[in-house]
């Protein structure tokens, strides 16, 4: 069976990259996946600024989204290790939702919305489902570093 979720209302919001879950990286406060995942699509520091600052993920978007901001070079090939980045520290960061998904246990994680087949599963389901598939790469990394950390002791 898989869970599927869409948006970050609800009791599966929490997966969703709008989700109110901040953290911290390199010494920046991000207030959510979405504000760190807009903010690394340029290397303009002024429009790093504006969207780490916005004061909605929607907000964080529309900046990242603006075609007059030149993207970094290389986006297309390093995106979704850059969404990766964003999820697992959310996740890290922020304990009670770290629990939530690692109690989805071996689930396929699907985010169902009908306008994106790259990062969601599409209209017809038929879509490529990656930011479903990095929730399940994350949770299974934060799995293996729990079990490597209990042999250490």
């Amino acid at each position: 069976m898989s869970i599927c979720f869409y948006k970050e209302f609800g009791e599966l919001g929490y997966l969703a990259t709008y989700s109110n879950h901040g953290f911290y990286k390199d010494g920046i406060f991000y207030k959510t996946s979405e504000h760190y995942y807009q903010s690394k699509k340029f290397d303009d520091p002024d429009v790093v600024n504006r969207i780490i600052n916005a004061k909605t993920p929607k907000e964080a978007s529309i900046i990242g989204r603006d075609r007059n901001n030149k993207k970094r070079e290389n986006w297309k090939e390093i995106k979704k290790d850059v969404m990766f980045e964003a999820v697992l520290y959310k996740f890290l960061n922020n304990e009670e939702i770290k629990d939530k998904l690692l109690k989805t246990g071996n689930e396929e994680i699907i985010e169902e919305t009908t306008k994106e087949s790259y990062w969601g599963c599409g209209p017809n389901h038929d879509g490529e489902n990656n930011y479903g598939k990095i929730l399940c790469k994350v949770r299974d990394y934060i799995r293996n570093e729990q079990e490597k950390s209990k042999c250490n002791r």
